[in-house]
């Protein structure tokens, strides 16, 4: 299990390829605009800015401390998504579903309550690298 006290960068991207490869996806990631947007360096990806989305004709940062103001943890989380995104993956399932688990890369099962807590957490608690 993941220490929910002390989610890390390498823990959200886990999540999101979690997310990006469960086999249930009505759509796979690698055809979307963005691809694996958050396979990037750290500082790129709190930097850095959702590939091929605009918010009223604004790139669309990737990260923000406040989930509501969030616009990956939003894409996520609310039903109606975020700005001009829908809620991810497109077509669902989604994180927010009644039951939604995935398996992550190294084997351990997580579900979307728990990934729900911990970007959260990892997002009010300074979006540690490390």
């Amino acid at each position: 299990m993941v220490d929910a006290n002390r989610i890390v960068f390498a823990d959200i991207q886990s999540y999101l390829d979690g997310i990006a490869d469960n086999p249930k996806n009505t759509r796979k990631v690698d055809d979307a605009g963005h691809a694996r947007f958050w396979r990037v360096s750290y500082h790129e990806f709190i930097t850095g800015f959702v590939p091929d989305e605009t918010c009223k004709g604004q790139d669309v940062p990737i990260v923000n401390s406040d989930p509501a103001q969030c616009p990956f943890y939003q894409a996520l989380v609310a039903p109606a998504g975020w700005c001009n995104m829908r809620q991810m993956p497109r077509g669902g399932p989604f994180i927010t579903d009644a039951g939604y688990a995935v398996t992550l890369g190294g084997g351990l099962l997580i579900t979307g309550v728990e990934m729900d807590a911990n970007i959260r957490w990892w997002l009010t608690n300074g979006m540690p690298e490390v």
